[in-house]
């Protein structure tokens, strides 16, 4: 997954932040000083929100539609 890309995100994620719809748009890896293990966390855009999600939703979440 990459930045611009519109993902589906899984229904647990949806329900921990209270998303109708959980379509997001991936906007900027976010760095993770606090644990190399885990690389980056991501910023997106979804149901009007901005929110930071950890980057094991890149093993969960479902393309919708990518970024050219």
């Amino acid at each position: 997954m990459k930045v611009g890309d519109l993902v589906e995100l899984p229904q647990g994620t949806r329900n921990h932040w209270g998303l109708p719809t959980g379509v997001a748009l991936l906007l900027e890896r976010l760095p993770r000083p606090d644990c190399h293990c885990l690389e980056y966390d991501w910023r997106v855009l979804v149901d009007g929100r901005y929110i930071e999600l950890g980057r094991q939703i890149e093993n969960s979440a479902e393309l919708v539609s990518e970024s050219r």
